[in-house]
């Protein structure tokens, strides 16, 4: 099948001097119409500066009909037998259109999320994983600047300080960070390479980005991290409840907001395992603590008992042999 790809060429009086097949099919005017006319009249925005200066971008044309028609377009210098420029060939695809070669199929089908970025941080390219990531689709982010997409966090303010990084230095970065996104329903850890795009004169005109989630590298790390520390500060003395206060000074406030060790009152008396009630379950306070000053979440005091009843965690631990631990944003994992 014969592909007519929309193209123009345009010169330094930004004059159209040719006009293709594909051109007319995205915005309705023929060639006998738009040749050796100004090219500004088929804008129906006034192009970003940026996007001229990086020779791409989102613009937005006039149709025929007078509706408006949001375009990728991308500028290529023509130079003439003296190498100076004579003027332009630009081509223009409708954002998320399909990809007709194998490079840009490559990168709108990859199954990391990659995007490029203007020098100015806008987006220029998205493929599906980033918009999946993103909740919305290619054309929605086209020409907006970053900031303006994502919450205001330190992850997304470091994200845009090496995205300005790669441009002033010209040298590709490794960012790693720990936060959400807006399609996501909790916290990922990302692992981000970006790069510099440079145009046929060698100047960086774009940034390119690939992110890999290492989320689950991440909670390997912190667990492993929390082991080692658990190793040489719990444990300290022969005290239990010494021991007890150790845990609770290792999972407050790193871990969990609020934390507390009941015990059974055998562990201060008897000298065997006695056998655990099937019903209701008696336990004393030996320790907790909280980030909120007070520890107004303590329904019982330090020393004190309450019963537990049989349907409740803390008897269902007790009788299973084991106890559910879940850190925030990963899956339950059993000690």
């Amino acid at each position: 099948m014969v592909h007519d790809y929309a193209a123009a060429i345009v010169d330094l009086q930004g004059l159209v001097r040719a006009w293709s097949n594909g051109a007319r099919d995205l915005v309705g005017f023929t060639a006998d119409e738009v040749v050796s006319r100004p090219a500004r009249e088929l804008l129906a925005e006034d192009i970003r500066a940026d996007t001229v200066a990086n020779l791409s971008g989102m613009v937005v044309l006039r149709h025929r009909d007078g509706s408006s028609v949001p375009l990728v377009l991308t500028a290529c210098a023509i130079l003439d037998g003296s190498g100076e420029r004579s003027g332009y060939v630009i081509t223009a695809d409708p954002p998320g259109g399909p990809e007709t070669t194998v490079a840009g199929q490559a990168f709108q089908q990859a199954s990391l999320p990659m995007s490029v970025f203007d020098t100015t941080q806008h987006y220029m390219r998205l493929n599906d994983a980033a918009c999946r990531i993103m909740g919305v689709p290619e054309e929605a982010l086209l020409g907006q600047h970053f900031p303006e997409s994502v919450e205001d966090r330190p992850a997304h303010r470091g994200w845009l300080d090496h995205l300005r990084r790669v441009v002033a230095t010209g040298r590709p970065v490794r960012y790693e960070s720990f936060t959400g996104a807006p399609a996501l329903n909790r916290e990922h850890s990302w692992t981000t390479d970006m790069w510099p795009l440079r145009d046929v004169y060698g100047e960086v005109h774009a940034v390119g980005i690939a992110s890999f989630d290492s989320t689950e590298q991440y909670w390997a790390r912190q667990r492993l991290a929390l082991l080692n520390e658990a190793a040489a500060s719990i444990g300290t003395t022969l005290d239990v409840v010494r021991t007890a206060e150790e845990l609770i000074e290792l999972l407050v406030p790193r871990y969990a907001d609020f934390a507390s060790v009941d015990l059974l009152e055998w562990v201060f008396e008897a000298e065997g395992l006695p056998d655990i009630p099937a019903r209701d379950v008696v336990l004393r306070r030996v320790a907790h603590g909280s980030c909120t000053k007070g520890t107004p979440e303590a329904a019982v005091h330090v020393g004190d008992s309450d019963t537990y009843s049989s349907p409740s965690p803390p008897a269902k631990a007790l009788r299973g042999g084991r106890a559910v631990v879940r850190q925030a944003g990963e899956p339950d994992f059993v000690r």
